[in-house]
C-alpha cells in the first residue's frame, strides 16, 4: 500500500459561497507585507477573507489548508513545498525527494535549503497557510519560526489561525512588515449585518431587528449564517430575533435544532451519517451509509450552502465547516450513538482499500477495532520507522489496549525503538515486555530462522535499554544473545557489535572497543541505516579524545561527515551527534567560537530527530561554552534545567557523561546546593570496588570535595582514580586528576607538591591541547602556571595555557637565566648525561641498572620539559642550558 504523501485537495483555494459579501474595509494591500496574520475564533470568516483576496489578485499565490496530519514535520514540509510547486512546478524537487526517501533529513537542514531555493525564485510568491491552529507539534512550530526569522525577499506568508502563533512577530511589527486582523476587525459591523441579511440572504429585516441581531451575535459570522437559515423558515422573525440569546453553545444548539428541523429527512440523515469524516467524497459516503445516492445529496448541500466546502476543482472531495461538523457530531452521539462505531468501521475499511492507511488507522481506533488498527500499523511499521514518524506511531499505539501489543510484536518493537531514540525508558520497558511475551522460546529456534532473528532483535533492544540504564553487565549479556542470534553482516548484527563496543568502552577496554568501532564506522557501508555507523564513529572519536589523540578524533568525525555529504545524508538528524562531537573537541581546545557554532548545529539537528539525551548533552556543552565566553547569566533556561534534572546522577553506557557535565556546569556557576543534590542522586560507591565506568562522575565528585574544602577526601579519591587510570593510559583522565590534585594541594597549603602535580599534568598532556581542562580551573591554578611558565617555557602547551588565562610568554618575562637545574629531577639529570653522549635507551638502562620502560618514561619527561620531540633537539637544549 503506497504512502499517501500529498493530498492535493489541501492545495486548492476554497471557492466562496454565493452569499459572500464584499468587505472593502478589510481589503489587503495590493502587495501584502512579509507576513499577514488573520487571527480569530471559528466562524469569523478568516478563510473567506484570504480566499477572496487570493481569487482576485494577479500575484502568484499558493494555498495550503492545514490539518492535524501536518503535525508530522515531514508531511508539513511536503505539503508546503507542493503548495509552492503549484506556481513554480520545478521548485525544490530535490528537497521533496529527500523528504520522501527512507532517510528522514532534519527539518532545520532542509529549511535552510528551502530558503535558498526561495531566494532564487524569479518573482514573489504569496503562500497562504490556512488554519495554523491545527499545528501543535513543537518541531513544526520551530520550522515555521525559522522560516519567518530568515524569510527571503520573494516569500510572503498569509496565515489564518484561531490562536496567536507560537513564534514572535514583534520584530516584523516594529519594521512595519506585518499586517494583522483580529476578532474585533473581522466581526460584521451593522452595515455588513444589513448587507448580509437583507441583500445576500434576502430576509428583509428592519433596522431595529438588524441592530438586535448584530447585538445578539456580536458580529459572529457563523452565528449570523445559522440565524439567517432559521429565519428563512420562521414567520415570527421579531420574536425569533428577540429570543435569540445565550452563550455560543446554547445559541448553536438552538440554531441546529432550527436548521435541521426544516431539512428533508434524507438530508438530515446524510449529514449525521457523514459528519464523522474529516474529508468526504461520494464513494466514501456511499460506503459508510451503504447507499448509492451520496453524489446527488452532496450537490444539494452545496447548492443550499449548507456549510460544505469543495476541496478540489473536480468536486470530488469536500469537508464540512468545522463548527457545523462539531455540532452534527454532538447530535449524532445524542440521537444515534450506536451508529458511531459502525460508521468509523466502514470508513476504516474503505480508506484501507483506497490507500489512505493513516485515515484507515484513525477510523479503526475510533471504531474500537483495535485488532485491525494494530494490524495496519504493523504492516506499515517499517515505513513509519524509516520516515522517522515516531510521534505518529506512538500516538496511535498509545490508543491501543496494552495486551493487544503482545499479539503484534513488530509493532511493540517499533514502539520500543522509538522509546530508545526519545529516551523514554518506561515506554521501552513496556514494549519490551509485550514483545518478550510473544517471543518466548524463540531463543532456541534454529540460527537463520525468522523466529531466532526476532529474538535477536529483541535482545538487541534490551541491550540498548540496559545501556541507557547504565547496567554494563546486563547490557553485555543481552548483546551477546543478540550476536548469537542475528545474521553476520546484517544491519542489526552491526548494531549489536557497536553496542558491545560501547560496553568495552565504558569498562576502559579501548583496544577491544576501537576495533569494533572501526569495523562499523563506514558510512558508505550503511545502506539504509545511518545510525549504526554514526554511533560507531562517536565511540571511536571519543576513545581517541580520552587517549589525547585530538587529531585522530577530529579526523573520525570529519570523515563521517564527508561520507554523509557524498550520499546526501549530511542533514539527517543523527548526524547532529557528529557536530556535537566536533563541538566538544573544539571546546576542549578552547576554540570557543567554533565550539559554539558546531554545538548549535548539532543541537538543532538532534532536536529535529527528537534525540533527547544527545540534545541535552549538546545543550550542557553549549552552556559550558557560554560560561567560558564570559556569559554567566543562566546559559540554560529554567525549563531546560528542570527537564535535565532527570539526568542528574544518571550513568549511560552508550553516550557521553551528561551527568558529570551537569555537575561541572553547576560547579562553574557556584551552585553548590545543586551539586549536593547531584551527589545524592549519583550514589557513587566510595568504599570497596569503584564503578570505574563512571570515571567522569568521580572526577566531578572530587571537584565538589575541593569546593567544599573536604581536601583529604578529594586527595584520597584522586589517588584511587589514578591507580586505575594510569595502567589504562586514559590521558585525558590522568591530566584531569593531576590538575585537581594540584588544586587540592594548593588549597591545603602544600604549594611545592601542588606545583609538581600541575607540572605532571602538563607533562602527561604533551602536545595534546587539553586547554579547557586547565583554563576552566582558573584562577585557582593561575599562580602555579605562572611559576611553571618560567621553567617550562619551551613546552608546546605552555604558551597556549598562558594565553588562555590572559597571560603571555614574552622574552622579557622569561629569560634563559631563569631556567634552573631543578627543572630536571636528579634521576632525569642522570639520564640526560647519558643522552648527550649519544647512548641508546637500552644502553642507558643497562648502565643505570633499571628497566627500559623506566628510561623511556624519564626520556619522555625530559623532552616535555625542554619542549622538544627529537633526540638531537634534546641534546642541543641540554648542552645550551648546561643541564646535563
Amino acid at each position: 500500500m503506497a504512502m499517501d504523501y500529498i493530498l492535493s485537495t489541501k492545495l486548492v483555494i476554497p471557492e466562496n459561497h454565493t452569499h459572500t459579501i464584499q468587505r472593502t474595509r478589510l481589503m489587503l494591500p495590493v502587495q501584502p507585507t512579509r507576513i499577514t496574520l488573520v487571527c480569530a475564533p471559528a466562524g469569523y470568516g478568516k478563510t473567506t477573507l484570504l480566499s477572496t483576496w487570493a481569487r482576485h489578485t494577479s500575484l502568484r499565490t499558493a494555498w495550503l489548508s492545514l490539518d492535524n496530519n501536518d503535525n508530522d514535520p515531514t508531511q508539513f514540509m511536503l505539503h508546503f513545498i507542493s503548495a509552492i510547486q503549484t506556481q513554480f512546478p520545478s521548485f525544490a524537487q530535490t528537497i521533496a525527494s529527500s523528504l520522501a526517501s527512507t532517510q528522514l533529513p532534519s527539518a532545520t537542514g532542509l529549511v535552510r535549503s528551502l530558503l535558498n531555493e526561495l531566494c532564487r525564485l524569479p518573482e514573489p510568491i504569496y503562500v497562504i497557510l490556512d488554519d495554523l491552529h491545527c499545528l501543535h507539534n513543537s518541531s513544526v512550530h520551530e520550522t515555521i519560526a525559522f522560516i519567518v526569522e530568515h524569510q527571503p525577499a520573494p516569500l510572503h506568508l498569509l496565515i489564518t489561525s484561531r490562536n496567536a502563533p507560537a513564534f514572535s512577530l514583534s520584530r516584523l511589527r516594529a519594521q512595519r512588515q506585518l499586517t494583522e486582523f483580529y476578532t474585533e476587525d473581522l466581526r460584521f459591523n451593522e452595515e455588513e449585518v444589513a448587507q448580509f441579511c437583507n441583500d445576500a440572504m434576502d430576509l428583509d429585516l428592519s433596522p431595529s431587528l438588524l441592530a438586535t441581531l448584530e447585538t445578539r451575535t456580536e458580529g459572529w459570522i457563523a452565528g449570523l449564517q445559522l440565524a439567517a437559515l432559521s429565519l428563512h423558515n420562521t414567520h415570527d422573525k421579531k420574536n425569533f430575533i428577540q429570543s435569540f440569546a445565550g452563550d455560543d453553545r446554547h445559541i448553536t444548539d438552538f440554531l441546529m435544532d432550527e436548521v435541521l428541523r426544516h431539512l428533508p429527512a434524507t438530508i438530515q440523515q446524510f449529514l449525521l451519517h457523514t459528519c464523522l469524516l474529516q474529508q468526504l467524497s461520494a464513494p466514501l459516503c456511499d460506503a459508510v451509509r451503504l447507499q448509492n445516492d451520496s453524489r446527488q445529496l452532496m450537490d444539494e448541500l452545496e447548492r443550499t450552502n449548507m456549510f460544505i466546502t469543495s476541496l478540489d476543482h473536480k468536486r470530488i472531495w469536500y469537508r464540512y465547516h468545522h463548527l457545523f461538523a462539531s455540532l452534527l457530531k454532538s447530535r449524532l452521539y445524542d440521537a444515534q450513538p450506536e451508529l458511531v462505531k459502525t460508521i468509523h468501521h466502514r470508513a476504516s475499511r474503505w480508506c484501507s482499500e483506497h490507500g489512505l492507511f493513516a485515515d484507515a488507522i484513525q477510523h479503526a481506533i475510533k471504531a474500537g477495532d483495535y485488532e485491525y488498527a494494530a494490524a495496519l500499523m504493523e504492516e506499515h511499521s517499517a515505513t513509519l520507522f524509516s520516515l522517522g514518524r515516531f510521534t505518529t506511531a506512538l500516538t496511535w499505539a498509545y490508543q491501543l489496549p496494552p495486551d493487544l501489543l503482545a499479539r503484534h510484536p513488530k509493532l511493540s518493537m517499533l514502539c520500543a525503538w522509538a522509546g530508545l531514540v526519545m529516551d523514554n525508558l518506561p515506554e521501552v520497558e513496556r514494549h519490551v515486555r509485550a514483545a518478550s511475551a510473544c517471543f518466548e522460546g524463540y531463543q532456541d529456534a534454529p540460527i537463520g530462522s525468522k523466529e531466532r532473528a526476532l529474538f535477536g532483535q529483541l535482545a538487541l533492544i534490551s541491550s540498548c535499554q540496559q545501556c541507557l540504564a547504565g547496567d554494563v553487565e546486563r547490557a553485555m549479556s543481552s548483546v551477546m544473545d543478540a550476536l548469537s542470534s542475528l545474521t553476520t553482516g546484517r544491519v542489526l548484527y552491526r548494531a549489536a557489535s557497536v553496542c558491545l563496543g560501547f560496553c568495552y568502552y565504558a569498562q576502559g577496554e579501548f583496544d577491544k572497543s576501537q576495533r569494533l568501532f572501526e569495523e562499523n564506522a563506514s558510512i558508505t557501508d550503511a545502506k539504509q541505516n545511518l545510525i549504526v555507523p554514526i554511533f560507531a564513529t562517536l565511540g571511536l572519536a571519543r576513545s581517541h579524545l580520552l587517549q589525547g589523540h585530538f587529531a585522530a578524533a577530529k579526523a573520525s568525525y570529519e570523515k563521517a561527515l564527508r561520507e554523509c555529504e557524498s550520499l546526501g545524508w549530511q542533514e539527517i538528524p543523527v548526524c547532529g551527534m557528529l557536530y556535537i562531537g566536533l563541538g566538544e573537541l573544539a571546546y576542549e581546545q578552547n576554540d570557543l567560537l567554533n565550539a559554539k557554532r558546531q554545538l548549535e548545529k548539532g543541537i538543532s539537528m538532534t532536536s529535529a530527530g527528537q534525540m533527547q539525551y544527545f540534545n541535552a548533552w549538546g545543550q550542557v556543552l553549549l552552556a559550558q561554552t557560554h560560561i567560558a565566553l564570559g556569559d554567566m547569566d543562566s546559559p540554560l533556561s529554567a525549563t531546560s534545567e528542570t527537564a535535565f534534572m532527570r539526568y542528574s546522577g544518571r550513568f549511560v553506557v552508550e553516550v557521553p557523561p551528561l551527568s558529570a557535565g551537569l555537575a561541572n556546569l553547576w560547579l562553574s556557576q557556584g551552585r553548590i546546593d545543586k551539586v549536593a543534590d547531584w551527589v545524592k542522586a549519583a550514589q557513587l560507591p566510595l568504599k570497596g570496588q569503584f564503578a570505574l565506568e563512571r570515571e567522569a562522575e568521580y572526577l566531578s565528585l572530587a571537584r565538589y570535595f575541593i569546593a567544599c574544602q573536604r581536601l583529604p577526601e578529594a586527595l584520597d579519591l584522586l589517588s584511587r582514580l589514578w591507580f586505575h587510570a594510569e595502567p589504562r593510559h586514559h590521558t585525558k583522565v590522568m591530566v584531569e586528576i593531576q590538575i585537581l590534585k594540584s588544586m587540592a594541594l594548593q588549597a591545603e597549603g602544600s604549594t611545592p607538591k601542588a606545583l609538581a602535580a600541575l607540572q605532571h599534568a602538563i607533562t602527561i598532556a604533551g602536545d595534546n591541547p587539553f586547554i579547557r581542562l586547565f583554563s576552566q580551573e582558573a584562577p585557582a591554578i593561575n599562580s602555579l602556571l605562572h611559576k611553571l611558565a618560567k621553567e617550562m617555557y619551551r613546552h608546546p602547551l605552555m604558551s597556549l595555557l598562558m594565553n588562555a588565562i590572559g597571560q603571555s610568554l614574552s622574552s622579557s618575562q622569561i629569560a634563559l637565566s631563569h631556567i634552573e637545574t631543578f627543572l630536571l629531577s636528579k634521576k632525569e639529570r642522570l639520564v640526560a648525561r647519558h643522552i648527550v653522549t649519544g647512548a641508546t635507551s637500552q644502553e642507558i638502562a643497562e648502565n643505570l641498572c633499571v628497566s627500559l620502560s623506566t628510561i623511556k618514561t624519564h626520556t619522555k619527561n625530559i623532552y616535555a620539559k625542554l619542549g622538544v620531540n627529537r633526540r638531537l633537539q634534546a641534546i642541543d637544549a641540554l648542552l645550551k642550558q648546561n643541564l646535563a
